[in-house]
């Protein structure tokens, strides 16, 4: 047998071929790897997803105990009036309080990754690290499940999303977007201020506005009125009632899960106040990988998570308007 030897340009590792090119190393599984016939790119191209956003929407909580099945907090409502009485009066009015016990559902998650010990000689062998690619979709998945409950919540599991509690108010719009002026499209945006302002007895002051993808891209591009440079998303950021009553500009973001968030699969708009009093989301334990371990001819890497859906505690301190049918 005739032996050709070749070095790899790259690792400095020799292998041999016989006349007709096949491998007769020990590796010859690994052939792909270091194919000279063809020219590998040192950038590796990954599948792109949609980032993980779910915590620049909601008040996260890490601070519960790891042991925890569910969340309990304390509400009180208190009726205090008082009124004019003669100086020598008895009939003083007394204070009424209530408190309610409310209690939340937290889940726990997990999800695994691994690798075959026959990936492990080779690796070891080839000096050729082993991929961290496994280990960061593993993170990226559970990230993925997080963003879902965040967002829609889990019906199982008595658990309720940010963009369909059932406790925080709902409204259809009775405007066309597609053919309504900038005016009317401020006039629908500020309605939906003015309703958290008003059903909260002004005691809530909506600060973010979340919107479907495409009525974003159309207020930051449609102008006021002809023959103006203002758009509607720069003009409603200046004239709005949370602006008027602390002269700062509202948070104002596109967000893909509205799209279809309403009735019918229609979009849905969202006004809140970003508070971590008014809502919440807990997670006791992070994204957190165990030791490996032994299964069969595989080494398995779990990883455990815990998280809840989002808790409003003040549900009018947020409103949803579904798009018009």
């Amino acid at each position: 047998m005739h032996l050709v030897t070749v070095t790899d340009s790259q690792t400095g590792q020799q292998y041999s071929y016989d006349a007709d090119m096949r491998m007769s190393s020990a590796d010859d599984g690994l052939g792909f790897y270091i194919s000279q016939l063809t020219n590998l790119e040192a950038k590796i191209y990954e599948t792109k997803y949609r980032n993980i956003v779910f915590q620049d929407y909601i008040p996260v909580d890490t601070s519960a105990p790891e042991w925890v099945d569910s969340i309990s907090y304390v509400s009180y409502d208190a009726v205090a009036m008082g009124k004019f009485i003669a100086a020598n009066g008895k009939d003083l009015p007394s204070v009424t309080a209530s408190a309610k016990l409310s209690s939340f559902p937290v889940g726990y998650a997990g999800i695994s990754y691994e690798y075959s010990l026959d990936e492990l000689r080779k690796s070891q062998q080839l000096r050729i690290p082993l991929d961290a690619t496994k280990a960061r979709m593993a993170y990226r998945g559970s990230q993925e499940h997080v963003q879902t409950v965040a967002f829609f919540g889990d019906s199982s599991r008595g658990m309720s999303g940010l963009l369909n509690n059932a406790n925080v108010p709902l409204d259809t719009s009775t405007l066309d977007w597609s053919t309504a002026t900038g005016a009317q499209i401020v006039n629908d945006l500020n309605s939906m201020f003015s309703d958290v302002w008003t059903d909260s007895a002004n005691v809530h002051v909506p600060d973010t506005l979340l919107l479907p993808s495409a009525e974003y891209a159309k207020i930051t591009s449609m102008r006021m009125d002809t023959g103006t440079d203002t758009t509607v998303y720069e003009f409603f950021l200046k004239n709005n009632l949370y602006t008027a009553l602390t002269g700062l500009a509202p948070t104002v973001k596109p967000l893909l899960e509205l799209n279809t968030a309403g009735a019918g699969g229609q979009g849905r708009r969202m006004a809140y106040e970003k508070n971590p009093d008014n809502l919440v989301m807990h997670m006791p334990i992070p994204f957190r990988p165990l030791a490996p371990q032994p299964d069969g001819l595989t080494l398995r890497i779990p990883a455990e998570y815990k998280a809840s859906g989002v808790e409003f505690r003040y549900p009018l301190s947020a409103t949803y308007k579904d798009a018009k049918l």
